[in-house]
């Protein structure tokens, strides 16, 4: 899903980001090019059914480990060659990380296997944590209290999405009020990412930039909603509302 990476990418730029760039499977590298000139792209080795080979690991970790912020999951796919970048990704602990989408689904069939290491967020929407947790996306309680449980245990952030979007370090729990449900269209958890990752890569830590992104990222849409109205309003209208947004966070802080 060569969107999802997109559209990752120009949130992450549209919230601050200088310098944003997109490994990719090699097959994938114009679209996600060609989405806009601003992404810059890495081809990876690939399959010829256009997901990472396992011998990805050794580009993902020569860039990765440059990088000020990682956000890894959206649209990559549960193969073996994703598999291999998220089990490395997991001990990156030097390198704050979002881990987010498919990464998130192989790391809940291999939480035996791979623990997330270092600071680190973690955003499932319902779906994703019922994978991660077994607590059924229905029992919003119930799925908040495990966030706080997961948070805790691993020593991460985890950025619980629904009607409310919570976020939580195991110690504190912090509800965002930003948002709109014209924000719930495929694409706007992948936008959310980039933005997290993005104020990590500025510096911020894994628990000011998720309450911070998911705020803006809320603020964005309820923008874009404003603009153009929620039922027609896209992930990418988001993207464009997000440097208003930040700039609203600007002037009251």
């Amino acid at each position: 899903m060569a969107g999802s990476i997109s559209l990752s990418a120009m949130a992450a730029m549209r919230a601050g980001a200088g310098l944003v760039t997109a490994l990719v499977p090699d097959r994938c590298l114009e679209t996600v090019a060609g989405f806009d000139p601003c992404i810059m792209t890495i081809p990876a080795p690939d399959t010829v059914l256009g997901h990472f080979d396992t011998t990805a690991m050794s580009i993902f970790e020569s860039h990765a480990l440059k990088a000020d912020a990682i956000a890894i999951g959206p649209g990559m796919g549960t193969k073996s060659g994703s598999i291999a970048l998220v089990s490395l990704a997991c001990c990156m602990k030097t390198v704050p990380r979002v881990f987010d989408a498919d990464a998130l689904n192989i790391l809940a069939v291999s939480s035996d296997e791979y623990r997330v290491e270092g600071p680190a967020v973690l955003t499932p929407h319902p779906g994703e944590m019922q994978r991660l947790t077994g607590v059924h996306a229905s029992d919003r309680d119930g799925q908040i209290n495990a966030a706080i449980r997961l948070a805790a245990e691993l020593d991460v952030v985890v950025l619980l999405k629904g009607t409310k979007t919570i976020v939580t370090d195991g110690k504190e729990c912090w509800t965002n009020t930003t948002g709109n449900p014209g924000m719930a269209k495929g694409g706007s958890g992948d936008c959310l990412t980039g933005i997290i990752a993005s104020l990590m890569g500025q510096g911020l830590s894994a628990f000011m930039s998720a309450k911070l992104g998911a705020f803006v990222h809320g603020r964005a849409g309820d923008l874009a909603a404003e603009a153009i109205g929620e039922a027609g309003m896209t992930p990418t209208d988001v993207i464009a509302a997000l440097p208003q947004a930040i700039a609203e966070v600007v002037r009251r802080s």
